[in-house]
């Protein structure tokens, strides 16, 4: 039995089950717990999966809680709290367990607790008021650190706000930052296609140029070829050139002399190849400047002048 003074101490009843396992072939289940007064009936109670259920409305019971567990980790238990406890309260208290038997066999223990609610003494009331001044001393002192702490808070608000103002503009910054870098991203990968497309094309032309390289060598190899047969024929043809530019030498002499008779009777004077009219395709004719030339009268209707080159000074112009 327990002895409360009114109004004065709480007072906390718990009921707990144990599951216990003494028989491997029986098992049992807890349904419920309960917890009564002699007079006053069900305090309050709880079934399994189910919440706490409390009957005495409007009494002065402060917390009741409670849960069933199905395992043997944790005890299944019920318990109720009162404050401002009355003499009317006093009397026998029973925790009752409902185990219902693998079998179906409902079975109920329970076991009892003396509560006797006594009034104060003085002495109870001097001890209790000393009690209640030391737990208001010791609540001014935690209100008070209560308030420094709430100071302290909002001084640490205040500098993180101020971080925080300072962390927005420098996600505001970054965030420009990034836009401008990823422009500048895209623009390069712009210019990275651009490039990638001109070395696809400039490694096509290289491409080309190694094939043209390869081309081109075998036809200097075959130039230097044909260059060496003729310098072998040139040098036969300078031994010939002698002759032959003898020869013509004479003849060109005769032509000429055979020239100048010829323009000395057909033809006067003319002041370009233009007034020239001859049957013949190619005449010699003195113009009124005095220049001595050869006109072409046939090539585009004619009117013509030639130009010769000649290959040395010993061959005539004219012949």
């Amino acid at each position: 039995s327990d002895i409360i003074k009114e109004r004065i101490e709480p007072l906390t009843l718990k009921c707990t089950f144990q599951v216990l396992k003494t028989d491997q072939n029986e098992t049992s289940r807890l349904q419920s717990l309960y917890i009564l007064h002699e007079s006053k009936g069900v305090i309050a109670y709880v079934n399994k999966d189910q919440p706490v259920v409390t009957s005495l409305q409007g009494s002065n019971i402060q917390d009741v809680e409670g849960e069933i567990y199905d395992n043997a980790i944790k005890d299944s238990y019920l318990q109720v709290t009162w404050s401002n406890l009355k003499h009317s309260e006093s009397g026998k208290y029973f925790c009752e367990a409902h185990n219902k038997y693998s079998e179906g066999r409902i079975d109920k223990s329970s076991n009892m607790l003396t509560i006797t609610v006594e009034r104060p003494t003085f002495d109870d009331l001097v001890e209790a008021m000393h009690k209640l001044f030391t737990q208001v001393d010791g609540a001014k002192e935690s209100l008070k650190a209560i308030n420094q702490n709430i100071k302290n808070i909002n001084k640490d608000l205040d500098f993180k706000e101020q971080n925080i103002t300072s962390i927005k503009q420098e996600v505001i910054r970054n965030q420009n930052n990034i836009q401008i870098l990823s422009e500048d991203l895209n623009i390069k990968e712009q210019n990275l296609t651009s490039i990638k497309a001109d070395l696809s094309t400039k490694q096509q032309t290289f491409l080309n140029i190694k094939e043209d390289v390869i081309l081109n060598q075998q036809i200097i190899h075959k130039i230097k070829q044909d260059l060496n047969t003729y310098r072998h024929n040139m040098s036969n043809i300078e031994e010939h050139l002698e002759v032959i530019l003898t020869n013509l030498s004479t003849a060109s002499i005769k032509v000429k002399n055979q020239t100048d008779e010829g323009s000395k009777m057909s033809y006067p004077p003319r002041k370009s190849c233009r007034d020239v009219n001859s049957t013949d395709e190619r005449v010699v004719v003195t113009l009124t400047s005095g220049l001595k030339v050869m006109c072409d009268t046939k090539t585009d209707g004619g009117g013509w002048i030639i130009f010769q080159r000649r290959i040395n000074g010993k061959v005539d112009f004219y012949r």
